[in-house]
This record gives C-alpha cells, sequence and structure tokens, in this order.
C-alpha cells in the first residue's frame, strides 16, 4: 500500500486516503488493514473509485437529470467531499444535514430540503441560510411555511410507490406524499391563495425500488399537475423531482431505468429542470465490510447440532435491512485456506447480549475458527447511517481507498494539478 500526495483540496485530505496500485484487490487492502493493526473491531472499506464511476455513469446516461445525493442514505463525510469537489448536489432532510454538506462550501441552491415534515426551527434555518427548495405534502406544512419562509420554493409530493414492494416499511407513502389526484390540486390551490412560490412537484417510490415503472407513473403525474397548475394561471413551475430509491448493488447496471426515464421526459418543457434523490445508487457497492469472529460454540437444537459463530458486527452496527427482513446478504470469508469443506447448519450472530442481533439464521457454512474474518459486500446504503453504541459496541471506522489511475481521473475531472 503507497500513498500518492498528488491532489491539493482544500476539503480533502489526501493523508485520510489510501491511495493504491491498480493491481490491489480490495482483499489486499482488507490484510493491510489487518495487519498493521491489532484489529478486532469490524471496519468498512470505502472505494471511492466506486463513487465517481457511478457519477459519471449517471451524467452520462441520464444527462437532463440533475443528481441530489440522499445525505440520509449515508453521511460518510468522504462521500460527501467527493461529491461535492464533483460538483454534486445534495437532498437533505433535517438542519443538521444541511450544515454538514453547507460546511464544505456548497451554495443554497445546490440543496433541496427534501424532508415533507419539517421543524418549525429546521425551516427558519434554512431561512437563514438561503435554502429556498423545500417539499410539502400537507395543508399544515404550508401554513408552517407561509409563517416561517414565505419565500421559500415550494415542491409538492405526492404518494407514487413501487407497487413490487413486499414490505410495508419500505413503502414511502404510507408516511408522505399526498394522493396525486384531488388533495395535489387541493394543495395547489392553497399554495397559490396564500402567495406562495409554486415551485415544482416531487415523488419517491420508495428504496429500494423494484418496479422500475413506478418512475414513469410518477413523471406522467407531474405532467398532469404542471398541466393542471397552467389551468388555475400558477404557470412558473421550475423543477420535476423524480426522487429516489434506485438500486446501488454490485451487478446493477442504471441502464434500463435511464432508458425507461428519458423516455418519459422527452416532452416537457426545457425549462423545467428535472432532479433525483439517488442515495443507494453512489454508496451501495461503495462500502464493503470486515468482520471478526472472536467466538464460536456448537449448540444442539433438536436432533442436530448448530454452529454458532459471534461477530464483531451486527444488527446495531451494520446490519439492520437484516433485521427488518429487508436483505439477506452472505458472508465471504477473507481467507481462502478453510480444507473443510463440509458444510454444517450456522448462526452468525453480532456482539451484543441482545437475541435479536442475528445477521443470519440457519445457513450452511463450512467449519470457521476463532480470528477467521468475514467479509461483507454492498453495505454502503442504510448501514453506518443506522447505528447506535449498544452495550458500547461502536460503529465500524471506515477507511477510504482509491486506485491511483482513478485519483488521477479524479484529479483532472475537478481540474486540479496532478
Amino acid at each position: 500500500m503507497i500513498k500518492y500526495n498528488m491532489c491539493n483540496m482544500s476539503f480533502i485530505d489526501v493523508n485520510q486516503i489510501q491511495i493504491c496500485e491498480d493491481q490491489f484487490k480490495e482483499y489486499d487492502i482488507f490484510e493491510n488493514i489487518i495487519n498493521t493493526r491489532d484489529q478486532e473491531d469490524a471496519f468498512y472499506i470505502l472505494d471511492l473509485g466506486v463513487i465517481i464511476k457511478k457519477h459519471q455513469d449517471w451524467i452520462k446516461k441520464m444527462p437532463r437529470v440533475v443528481p441530489y445525493y440522499a445525505v440520509k442514505c449515508n453521511p460518510d463525510p468522504m462521500v460527501i467531499k467527493v461529491l461535492s469537489a464533483m460538483n454534486g448536489n445534495f437532498d437533505c432532510a433535517s438542519k443538521q444535514e444541511i450544515q454538514q454538506v453547507m460546511e464544505l462550501g456548497i451554495s443554497p441552491d445546490r440543496i433541496i430540503f427534501a424532508n415533507p415534515t419539517k421543524y418549525p426551527s429546521h425551516v427558519k434555518f434554512a431561512k437563514s441560510v438561503g435554502v429556498e427548495k423545500m417539499t410539502v405534502d400537507g395543508k399544515c406544512e404550508l401554513y408552517k411555511i407561509k409563517k416561517l419562509f414565505p419565500e421559500a420554493k415550494i415542491v409538492i409530493r405526492f404518494r407514487c410507490d413501487d407497487n413490487s414492494a413486499v414490505t410495508e416499511c419500505i413503502k414511502l407513502g404510507t408516511k408522505f406524499g399526498c394522493e396525486p389526484g384531488d388533495e395535489a390540486k387541493e394543495l395547489i390551490q392553497l399554495t397559490k391563495d396564500l402567495g406562495l412560490i409554486l415551485y415544482g412537484f416531487s415523488f419517491h417510490v420508495g428504496s429500494p425500488c423494484v418496479e422500475f415503472n413506478a418512475y414513469v407513473r410518477g413523471i406522467e403525474i407531474c405532467k398532469e399537475l404542471i398541466t393542471f397548475a397552467k389551468s388555475i394561471e400558477c404557470n412558473d413551475i421550475k423543477l420535476i423531482d423524480i426522487g429516489g430509491g434506485f438500486p446501488g448493488e454490485s451487478e446493477f447496471q442504471i441502464d434500463e431505468i435511464s432508458h425507461l426515464v428519458n423516455d418519459a421526459i422527452k416532452d416537457i418543457d426545457p425549462t423545467i429542470e428535472i432532479i433525483s434523490e439517488p442515495g443507494r445508487y453512489y454508496v451501495t457497492s461503495a462500502f464493503t465490510l470486515a468482520s471478526f469472529v472472536h467466538s464460536k460454540k456448537t449448540v444442539s437444537v433438536g436432533n442436530s447440532l448448530k454452529q454458532m459463530y459471534f461477530v464483531s458486527c451486527g444488527v446495531y452496527s451494520g446490519f439492520m435491512e437484516e433485521l427488518l427482513n429487508l436483505n439477506s446478504r452472505q458472508p465471504i470469508p477473507l481467507s481462502n485456506s478453510i480444507s473443510d469443506k463440509k458444510k454444517y447448519s450456522s448462526f452468525i450472530w453480532g456482539p451484543t447480549l441482545d437475541s435479536l442481533d442475528c445477521i443470519i439464521k440457519d445457513i450452511l457454512l463450512p467449519e470457521y475458527e476463532i480470528g477467521d474474518w468475514f467479509i461483507w459486500k454492498d453495505m454502503g446504503a442504510y448501514t453506518n447511517t443506522i447505528t447506535c453504541k449498544f452495550n458500547g459496541f461502536m460503529p465500524p471506522e471506515v477507511y477510504p481507498f482509491i486506485r491511483k489511475s482513478q485519483w488521477e481521473e479524479f484529479c483532472a475531472i475537478i481540474r486540479l494539478n496532478v
């Protein structure tokens, strides 16, 4: 592992990034970190090259749709710094998220306050720093903004769910978004009556989205609402926000969604800006987790034996989606030295004293030993952002890295001397 101090950025400290030769593999990076530290705690490696490539692919394949990175998905400072350096925009849900991105010099016009139900104090803060674009999905929110920030640019959010979603907890429409018919029209009329600025319309199909046609439905509803708004002389619509939910797993390619979206927006007035709120898309495959097998035991369950492995990261420090049955990641051994190919019914538990802290139940695995490491792929979305210090176990540390050629390309992109 080597470092090259090739880029001088005011907010990116190159000493915090491992810059490695192109031939280095993820496993080399994991072993380097483990061998240079007496490591037991779980940790992430963050491949910044993935973030850069995802951004480039988006701009190339959906050039009219401006991405506003959803900070809530993963607020890791290095992710935000890299996207900021590439002139990225940001979807923030709170005063704290707005502060985090504005500390990097992000101008307020590059932020949308995309929380339909905002603390009054957060609305006041948005006004004080000039963040004008904000979503609304109810009458009370309009009255609140009229009182606290009448100059705000109102984006009315309606419900448009991914109909394939199998779990209600990921259907955002159960919590946010007005109904796209009469209720949306009433909000349009009220916005006008209150003398507020009706700036645009938004929807969010849920995260992750499986039914990509949901984006097409949402865009068509936006067109209908724009037509209605114009019929009552609201003629200054400037924005359509197609939300987030775009998958980001290692094997995912954005081509299918981009074709659908590009076709759906091709006849929209070119003076209307179209934005989105991707989160998972950027970070899911950029983060890989390593967890340490610190304990094991064999237990008898009925007439069979079960192998129990206890690792240094659990549902309270990265695997919340497993607790909610929204994901089922499989461990990959860091070492390939497992000689016993026989597989045993196994459980993988997190480190806390909670019986809910179980990552995997009843999976067939070869036998592992204390001191082995498990690698978990696609760990960037809603993992380190949803953690706590239960039992005193700290969230995993993040180690950013980038390959030399990608670092040089990144520096060229942001027009800095290499």
